[in-house]
């Protein structure tokens, strides 16, 4: 029976000076470090860590405690072995911490949605995508063709009102209806929201199927049964409209 290979030293002292960066508190450092580098390259770590989820998660660092913040940054550090090693994406790497990880009754009720809404205004600002916007013509019925919201637009629904979400506001459970929210970049880059009502989002989600703006329309009329269809129509397409301006419908490519 063959023996597994044996780690070789240096992999052996790479590994306890990675394990006791994580965990210092649980984890020995290696032999013939000093104390004091050790503690520099320690440190250093955890602040990088840090300062990338403050910067990723504003809204979160402002509600909670400073002491639950600093545990929290510990755990992730302890618990989650990222699948990326660029620092711009650890934002996503903190979710799939929370989703997966984290165990916390102490935790807001909210906390895994108001991140991933706080990562969604990340995402958008950083995203190298790019969108050809319609150069909106008064002439043109954009009812009768197809169009999609851009790559810089996410339609998304949360059962907490993450986008009020504030050290002065922090629901307790969940709202009533879905909240229903379009995150945007618009031409000048800049991340901006709107809140949709259920009838707007499922427009959003209509168009999105390869429905044209009538089509659309004329569905959510039918479902609502409402007694004067031209209404609801007439509603579609002035928001149609908006959101063409606002370059967040764009062709079918």
């Amino acid at each position: 029976m063959h023996k597994p290979p044996k780690i070789p030293k240096f992999q052996q002292v790479q590994y306890q000076f990675s394990a006791h960066i994580r965990d210092p508190e649980n984890i020995a450092m290696p032999d013939d470090i000093e104390q004091r580098r050790m503690n520099i390259y320690t440190e250093l770590f955890y602040n990088n860590i840090d300062n990338f989820l403050s910067s990723g998660f504003p809204v979160l660092k402002k509600i909670i405690s400073e002491k639950s913040w600093n545990v929290m940054v510990r755990d992730f550090m302890v618990k989650h072995q990222s699948r990326s090693p660029l620092f711009n994406e650890m934002a996503y790497e903190f979710l799939t911490y929370l989703n997966n990880e984290r165990e916390s009754s102490s935790d807001p009720v909210f906390i895994k949605d108001l991140c991933h809404y706080e990562w969604v205004e990340l995402a958008l600002s950083t995203t190298d995508s790019q969108v050809c916007p319609i150069n909106f013509d008064d002439q043109q019925d954009y009812l009768a063709i197809q169009i999609k919201t851009s790559p810089l637009a996410w339609p998304l629904s949360y059962p907490f009102p993450v986008h009020h979400i504030s050290p002065e506001f922090q629901p307790s459970e969940p709202s009533e209806v879905p909240i229903f929210l379009l995150v945007y970049r618009n031409l000048d880059d800049e991340v901006l929201f709107l809140e949709l009502n259920p009838m707007s989002a499922k427009l959003i989600d209509l168009l999105n199927e390869g429905k044209t703006g009538q089509q659309a329309a004329q569905q959510l009329a039918d479902e609502l049964q409402h007694p004067n269809p031209k209404v609801v129509i007439e509603g579609a397409r002035e928001l149609i409209h908006d959101w063409i301006k606002r370059s967040i419908l764009i062709y079918p490519s």
